[in-house]
Order: structure tokens, then C-alpha cells, then sequence
């Protein structure tokens, strides 16, 4: 009758200390959970209106939803955390998260990414789309990973084309004298300079005032890209010539991506291929919504037939040679006969 009287109260210490014994894990899981949880910032150079910028707020979105926010991708536009350069050094340094970059200024890192700005290299979308999302890919970005970047997903800005305040060129001859902004890349002014135009490079950031004080006379970029920064009101004439492609590479820097668990690196990468699909969607209808917007601006649009688009074709061609021995022409001669 001892030990009946004593058990109510052994129990209810007992109950007491299992009560602090579950507090104190629920306190330990909430702070491993805080401590687990991880704020990427996604810097671009685009503006609000960009495609792959809409693309980029529903990849970050998904990812917070899936991870149950122990993942957050914070997005920054407009060249906020810098020039797409200055991105890629800083992800090299571990000092900035993830980036968007085109394959020419990648290529200033992995020399195997400037296969894809190739002029006329690309059939069509499809031709495009079966190097860049199939097994190809590992190729054209061997080596990101020892610059201190994970490529997640080619998304898209589009087929390049050209627009100048001089006259309507139609023809490569008609590019002769003008001076036309670039990417940071050796091809692209090798690619210009052989139809006789000045390529300036320059930053994004920069290219509307230059246009609007002549410092240069044109630009070439995808359509997306050329209404979103409103350069039809500073821009007279537009050629579609689709002489090279466009995508927008979303990277990551290596440091950053090996604290990311194994789980949610998986969720990271199916929700960058699933913002990738909603990408290029989006920015084929808002291409030919842009062009319509572009003509009634006033601006000279010339859509150039097969036939024309081959001359061009002919005199940026030998731009290839120049890249054998850096791009590899075995890699240029998969990506030309991929089906």
C-alpha cells in the first residue's frame, strides 16, 4: 500500500518530464528547421515585362511551395546585383547565389557554351530545344562546375535580330559603317565585323540612352528583349534575320547548391524545367504580340525571306573556323545534326 500511495506522484513527475523532454524537441526541430532553411538571391539583367523574368517569379514561387519554405529564391531584375559578367564572377567567388546569363557571356567561362551563338548554326525552335534540353547539354557546359557554377536549365530570350536608326538593312552589305551594340564577346564582333558594322560592346543597362544620344546606331537582340526594354522608341528600323539564338542559362554557384539537400536540389531542378516550358511559351506568343506593338510605334519592321536570310548566312559562316579549336568542331558538327 507503500509504493500504491507514491505511484500518482512518480507518475505525474513522470508525465512532467516527458511534457519537457517533447518541449525541448520541438524547440531543437524548429531551430534546425530555421537553421536548414536557405534565401538564394536570382539576380538578371531584364526588366519586369521580360519573359524569362514572369518565368523566373513562378520558379521561385514553386520552389518556396514544394520545399515547404525551407527554400527561398528572392528575384532581382534589372541588373540590380549587376551586369550578367559581374554575375558570373561573383557566383565564381561564391558571392552571389544564382544568375541568368546568355550563352555568349557564359562562354567567356566555358568556352563550350559559345557552340550555341554559332550564327545560323540553329534550324528552327525544335533544333534548338533537342541540343539544349537532351544530352548534348552536358557537353556544352562541361566544365561550368569547376568555374564554381551548376547549370539548372536553358531558358529562352529568343533568336537575335537587327535594329538601327539608319536604314532598313535587307541586305549584309546594308550593315557596312553602322555602329551596332554587342555582348562582351569576341564572336559576336568577329561576326559584325565581317559585314563591315562597328560592334560596340556593352551592358545592357547602358543600351537605351546610348540609342537615344547616338552614341551608337543600333542593337540586336531577340524581340522579347527589344520592346520589353522599349527600345522602339528610341529605334527606327527592325530586321528579323534570326542570325544567332538566345537562351537565358539559369546557374547557380556551386558553394551555394552543395547546402541545398539532395531532396530539395531535385525539386529545384524540376521546377526550373517546368518554369523553362512556361518560359518559352510565353515568349513565342509575346514575340509576335510584340511585333504588331513595334509596327504600330512606328518602327520599320522587315521580316527577310529564306533566300535573303542565306546571304547573310554566307558571310558570317566562316566565323565557325575561327571557333574549331576552342568550341571543338566535333561538338559543332553534333549540334549541326541533331535531329
Amino acid at each position: 500500500m507503500k509504493w500504491g500511495k507514491k505511484i500518482p506522484f512518480w507518475g505525474m513527475l513522470a508525465v512532467a518530464l516527458l511534457g519537457l523532454i517533447g518541449c525541448g524537441n520541438q524547440a531543437a526541430e524548429q531551430e534546425q528547421k530555421q537553421e536548414q532553411k536557405i534565401v538564394l538571391k536570382l539576380g538578371h539583367v531584364a526588366n519586369l515585362q521580360q519573359p524569362y523574368h514572369l518565368a523566373a517569379e513562378k520558379f521561385a514561387q514553386d520552389v518556396y511551395e514544394r520545399t515547404g519554405g525551407q527554400v527561398e529564391i528572392q528575384v532581382f531584375p534589372n541588373s540590380q546585383l549587376g551586369g550578367q559578367r559581374e554575375l558570373l564572377e561573383s557566383l565564381q567567388l561564391g558571392t552571389a547565389d544564382m544568375a541568368m546569363a546568355s550563352s555568349a557571356v557564359l562562354g567567356n567561362f566555358v568556352p563550350t557554351a559559345q557552340v550555341i551563338d554559332l550564327p545560323f548554326i540553329f534550324r528552327d525552335s525544335a533544333h534548338v530545344y533537342a541540343v539544349v534540353d537532351g544530352p548534348l547539354a552536358d557537353e556544352i557546359y562541361a566544365g561550368a562546375e569547376e568555374q564554381g557554377m551548376v547549370v539548372l536549365s536553358t531558358w529562352e530570350n529568343g533568336f537575335r535580330n537587327i535594329g538601327n536608326n539608319i536604314w532598313p538593312v535587307v541586305t549584309p552589305e546594308d550593315m557596312k559603317g553602322i555602329k551596332i551594340r554587342v555582348f562582351e564577346s569576341q564572336m559576336y564582333i568577329n561576326m559584325f565585323e565581317r559585314m563591315g558594322a562597328i560592334p560596340t560592346p556593352m551592358a545592357m543597362g547602358e543600351v537605351f540612352t546610348a540609342l537615344q544620344q547616338k552614341t551608337i546606331d543600333g542593337i540586336e537582340n531577340a524581340v522579347v528583349q527589344i520592346y520589353a526594354s522599349k527600345y522602339q522608341e528610341v529605334m527606327k528600323y527592325l530586321t528579323i534575320d534570326e542570325h544567332t539564338y538566345n537562351p537565358q542559362i539559369v546557374l547557380i554557384s556551386t558553394y551555394k547548391w552543395n547546402k541545398i539537400s539532395p531532396e530539395n536540389q531535385q525539386i529545384i531542378l524540376e521546377a526550373a524545367r517546368e518554369a523553362r516550358d512556361y518560359n518559352r511559351t510565353l515568349a513565342a506568343e509575346k514575340t509576335t504580340e510584340y511585333l504588331v506593338a513595334m509596327e504600330e510605334a512606328g518602327v520599320e519592321v522587315t521580316i527577310l525571306t529564306q533566300e535573303q536570310k542565306e546571304a547573310f548566312k554566307e558571310v558570317m559562316l566562316p566565323v565557325w573556323e575561327e571557333y574549331y579549336d576552342i568550341v571543338g568542331k566535333d561538338l559543332i558538327d553534333k549540334v549541326v545534326n541533331t535531329q
